[in-house]
């Protein structure tokens, strides 16, 4: 880096950024932070966006790439009903924005519990802080959970109290001297007896372990292992899957002392072919023994993403849907069943928050449903049926309905929909059972 920027001085900013500037702003359209990197964007620049919020508009539904004018543009993410916004105005890949944020916001929700106004704005110093090491002159810096908790304390009650008899800010713990602990006078004694800080040197473990924090202790040693997969697909009417995949992660919760070293065996290592790893997995050892070996940061990380894009699977129920429009209604149908193969396969799966939502056409005035499991409803601003099944049982559920159209307004006659097909989303989890029947030991 040639040319650093500076806030407050004349200074020429870097050529090359990823982020001008960030905002934190509630879905009621009130700026919470805002963080410039490279120059001061005026909110201005953001209030195309901000004036949808305030028209009602809902956060989900806006576009998560918006150009504000000829020379910037917004790209945003929704969390805990506040929006993540950066502006940017070099050509940017905007999901690697939106993975910056979505970081951003993990940190956030990491030190302060939740993210919301209140607790933004109770915790200012802190915020500021962590965004000035995450972010250097718009570009990622410091991301790393254990880095960045080496470098800024997390706030809490009695860091809260000290702050208040003593007057001061949250510190940065590399600017807080060793000496601290041992220093004179009552506010010294009361700062060492109600904190108990006897902060760590600045950085990780070693120099080739700097995602670990220093002198990590706990009275017994564990670590968590979760596989989280979601599949996204899309299926034809007889169930068969014609487009879609698989995207996973395995996820560690890793409460081990001092500077461990794991071992996790792959029985299928054929699954893991477009993966992302942690940087602290050893990649040599994965790609001569297909297992994974590593130094694991302190507490939950994901040690890898994956992504499989097979369309051979097959789903773990049964479901068909049935449209028919007639001259004077239209009649719905729809079941759904567990497979057979899957619930002996393990007795302890469990298919639940089954949600079915079926579109249909404008010229449906409204619904007459029943179903035998859950509830069903029809949504007339929005022409969408959803069928909440909840757990999905080991017998058939069926719903059923009547259509109604709507009449012309010039003669009475039924709009009939001239065409009979209908899409329909579905919503699932399951505890216990992976799609792609990836295992780990």
């Amino acid at each position: 880096r040639l040319q650093i920027f500076s806030e407050g001085k004349d200074y020429p900013c870097i050529s090359w950024v990823m982020i001008d500037s960030l905002f934190i702003v509630s879905t009621s359209g009130s700026y919470i932070v805002e963080r410039h990197f490279c120059g001061h964007t005026p909110r201005l620049v953001c209030e195309p966006l901000v004036e949808k919020l305030c028209a009602g508009e809902k956060a989900d539904a806006l576009l998560p790439v918006f150009s504000a004018n000829r020379k910037h543009v917004l790209i945003h993410v929704v969390r805990d009903k506040m929006l993540f916004l950066a502006v940017v105005t070099h050509e940017e890949p905007p999901l690697a924005v939106s993975e910056l944020l979505d970081r951003v916001y993990q940190v956030l929700f990491r030190y302060l519990g939740e993210v919301s106004e209140d607790s933004l704005r109770q915790n200012f110093s802190t915020v500021y802080l962590l965004l000035d090491e995450m972010i250097d002159s718009g570009l990622p810096f410091t991301t790393e959970m254990n880095r960045l908790e080496s470098i800024i304390a997390p706030p809490s009650a009695i860091g809260k109290v000290v702050q208040a008899v003593s007057g001061s800010s949250t510190q940065v713990l590399s600017d807080v001297p060793i000496e601290a602990a041992g220093q004179a006078g009552p506010l010294g004694a009361l700062t060492s007896a109600l904190s108990g800080m006897s902060h760590s040197s600045i950085g990780g473990a070693s120099a080739e372990v700097w995602w670990r924090r220093q002198n990590v202790v706990y009275g017994s040693n564990e670590v968590y292992v979760d596989i989280v997969e979601t599949i996204s697909c899309i299926c034809n009417s007889t169930g068969n899957m014609i487009s879609g995949g698989v995207s996973g992660e395995i996820l560690i919760n890793s409460k081990l002392s001092g500077v461990p070293e794991v071992l996790l065996t792959l029985r299928n290592p054929a699954v893991l072919q477009n993966v992302s790893f942690h940087p602290c997995v050893r990649l040599p050892r994965f790609q001569r023994d297909k297992a994974l070996s590593f130094i694991p940061p302190d507490g939950e990380f994901p040690l890898a993403s994956y992504w499989i894009p097979d369309t051979t699977m097959n789903l773990p129920f049964h479901f068909t849907v049935s449209v028919n429009y007639h001259s004077d209604h239209g009649k719905l149908q729809i079941a759904a069943s567990p497979k057979l193969a899957v619930t002996m396969q393990n007795k302890q799966m469990l298919i639940d928050k089954f949600v079915v939502s079926i579109r249909l056409p404008s010229s449906i005035a409204s619904a007459s449903l029943a179903s035998e499991g859950g509830s069903i409803r029809f949504h007339e601003d929005s022409k969408v049926v959803v069928w909440n099944l909840g757990k999905l049982a080991s017998q058939e559920s069926k719903a059923e309905g009547t259509l109604n159209y709507a009449t012309d307004p010039k003669d009475g006659s039924p709009q009939i929909p001239s065409e009979e097909k209908a899409t329909a989303q579905l919503a699932f989890i399951i505890k216990g059972w992976v799609l792609s029947g990836i295992r780990l030991d």
